[in-house]
């Protein structure tokens, strides 16, 4: 294609607007958060059903319950770290938006995989399903402000202190999906118990790096 000055120009080299994209996204994970709650299934007993029975109907939910709550809480956290990083992304481009789709094909994998764990919880084999889901979301997210960094598609004058601590918070969930996965290899249960500890101290992590960060300064 041509420009009126005689140049040459490509449909793909078009910056484009972000709003479509985040619109897209907020749109794929209420689908998917919502979809998670379906996973819980309602006890099949009878209205009259004795209490007992009732409390034992929703214990044996208990690993869907958790799961539930649990990867709801984690899309919440990828919506959230999307989110803020188009708030200093200032547009897109062709690349970016693939980028984000495939992410977005990650976050509707979610229910499939939230449902494999609460319905199979003593099945090694869906553990790597579930974790390996969060790493690819993880390294999706990464990817997507790596790249618009090095594109320069983010604002100049945003603070770098808080453009760095976006960046370490990003790695922290697909480096505890990976260390999953590694302990998952002994045992599944405790590559789930290493992922959630990794979350756990994540704050205390990041006052360490500001703590050494000042020290050096």
């Amino acid at each position: 294609m041509r420009t009126m000055g005689g140049r040459r120009a490509s449909v793909n080299s078009v910056p484009l607007g972000k709003s479509r994209t985040q619109s897209l996204s907020d749109g794929v994970f209420a689908v998917a958060m919502g979809l998670l709650a379906i996973q819980i299934q309602i006890p099949q007993l009878p209205a009259g059903a004795e209490s007992g029975r009732l409390l034992e109907a929703i214990g044996a939910m208990a690993p869907s319950i958790v799961v539930f709550g649990g990867t709801f809480l984690l899309a919440g956290v990828f919506w959230y770290l999307q989110h803020l990083t188009f708030h200093f992304i200032r547009h897109t481009d062709h690349v970016l938006i693939w980028i984000n789709i495939v992410f977005l094909m990650f976050v509707a994998g979610l229910p499939f995989s939230a449902g494999m764990l609460g319905r199979f919880p003593d099945q090694p084999l869906v553990y790597p399903c579930y974790f390996g889901n969060v790493l690819a979301l993880g390294i999706m997210a990464n990817w997507h402000w790596h790249y618009a960094r090095r594109k320069y598609m983010v604002d100049p004058e945003a603070d770098l202190d808080l453009l760095a601590k976006i960046t370490s918070r990003l790695r922290i969930i697909p480096a505890a999906a990976a260390l999953a996965l590694a302990l998952g290899t002994l045992h599944p249960k405790l590559g789930a118990a290493g992922f959630v500890w990794v979350l756990l101290l994540q704050p205390f992590f990041e006052r360490w790096r500001l703590a050494r960060s000042r020290a050096r300064g």
